[in-house]
């Protein structure tokens, strides 16, 4: 694996563990989520950890292609579009559009952020990684 390849899976698993925090406090800790980010509590609680088990289950579909970004390339892209692209657009136009709270501009900017690392370290890595199986090809010799 290529530095690239290498830093695409740091960053995602960093965005797995921070997607983790988002998870626990909004299964655990939903209230004191809530104040933190000052939003609004939905009543019922149980939607807040709802969305925290939907994160969870989000998060873990990202780990194929945190282990193995050749291997398993389009888990890996699937991180990025539509997870992380989505997931920013809708919570920023949330906010901006809709009139919801600020507290989601957290998680946008969090999506936001790692989608466009990632994006650009599986670009370069899947890049490298062509240019690599390029140069180690035998020339081929025509007679």
């Amino acid at each position: 694996m290529n530095n690239y390849a290498k830093w695409f899976s740091r960053i995602t698993w960093l965005g797995i563990i921070v997607n983790m925090v988002f998870v626990i406090f909004s299964c655990f800790f939903p209230e004191f989520m809530l104040w933190f980010l000052k939003m609004h509590q939905p009543d019922p609680i149980i939607w807040v950890r709802t969305a925290g088990m939907l994160l969870f289950i989000i998060s873990a579909f990202y780990i194929p292609g945190a282990i193995d970004p050749y291997r398993y390339q389009a888990t890996a892209w699937i991180s990025i579009f539509p997870s992380r692209a989505f997931g920013s657009t809708f919570f920023i136009c949330a906010v901006f559009f809709f009139g919801q709270d600020k507290g989601f501009l957290s998680i946008a900017f969090v999506d936001l952020f790692f989608g466009v690392i990632e994006a650009i370290f599986l670009t370069l890595a899947l890049r490298s990684g062509n240019a690599e199986a390029i140069a180690k090809e035998p020339v081929k010799q025509f007679s």
